[in-house]
């Protein structure tokens, strides 16, 4: 992996290539559906991408990993930011990926103020659940069929870690 950097409204189509190959792969992990991002025009992942905070990671050029940080703007909610999306490449993990990500999150949260990080990871995902427990992520609350895939229903595990 060469870095992670904050991406800009000239990677929407590397993005957008590697957010629709991890919906894909691995629907029952993500609360977007594949059908629904892929018939969007490519100009709704330039507007994600001003709206929210994305991180990619990327090798020569090739995006292998992605995140993104979404912080409310209410002056009662600012304090908590939300991570979404985190993917990596099935050929790129096991390199530090999430880690470097979510180290890029973490710090641009803490710069813009927010205190609290929180996600949800499916809870009979292990290896995701490992990862962000050793991260500092403690579970603080269970959604019965958080999503539906193909008619059955996955528990979402809500973590969080404070930043301050």
């Amino acid at each position: 992996m060469n870095s992670v950097r904050r991406l800009v409204e000239a990677d929407a189509a590397a993005l957008r290539v590697l957010r629709l190959q991890g919906l894909a792969e691995n629907p029952e992990d993500f609360g977007a559906a594949y059908e629904d991002e892929a018939a969007w025009p490519l100009a709704r992942t330039v507007d994600s991408i001003r709206a929210l905070r994305w991180f990619g990671a990327e090798e020569r050029e090739r995006l292998l990993g992605c995140v993104s940080l979404r912080v409310p703007e209410g002056a009662k909610l600012r304090h908590n930011g939300w991570i979404n999306a985190m993917y990596v490449t099935p050929a790129a993990r096991g390199a530090g990926i999430s880690d470097a990500l979510l180290d890029a999150l973490e710090a641009e949260a803490r710069v813009t103020g927010v205190t609290f990080c929180k996600l949800v990871c499916r809870e009979d995902n292990h290896r995701a659940r490992r990862f962000y427990e050793r991260r500092g992520y403690e579970a603080y609350g269970r959604e019965p069929a958080s999503i539906v895939v193909a008619g059955r229903g996955y528990v979402g595990l809500e973590m969080a870690k404070c930043l301050a």
